[in-house]
């Protein structure tokens, strides 16, 4: 059975936290007119907004945490050497190479 995404927005709003977002004149219409630009629901545009957010507070925290940084440039050296593959048919060859030797 496929949803559509209304029906996913549907189902949150039931389930999910519901709220009352009581926002400056200015910054509804600001939204308002971002959302219709984007063709998304005001709801959309806002949730899209909230993760944007967390995502770039999580991205600020990364960069804050030397550990985090260092585990990053070895897993970007590690796809450079070419120690990572993408796709069962690399993963297949690569475990093939290993049998063989």
């Amino acid at each position: 059975m496929e949803l559509s995404a209304n029906h996913y927005d549907d189902l949150y709003y039931h389930f999910g936290m519901a709220m009352t977002l009581r926002l400056p004149a200015e910054l509804d219409d600001d939204l308002r007119a971002a959302a219709e630009e984007d063709r998304r629901s005001v709801h959309q545009t806002v949730v899209l907004a909230i993760e944007l957010f967390l995502a770039a507070r999580e991205t600020a925290q990364v960069k804050a945490d030397p550990e985090a940084l260092r585990a990053l440039a070895e897993a970007r050296q590690a796809v450079r050497d070419g120690d990572v593959v993408y796709g069962t048919e690399a993963v297949r060859g690569l475990l093939r190479g290993r049998r063989a030797s």
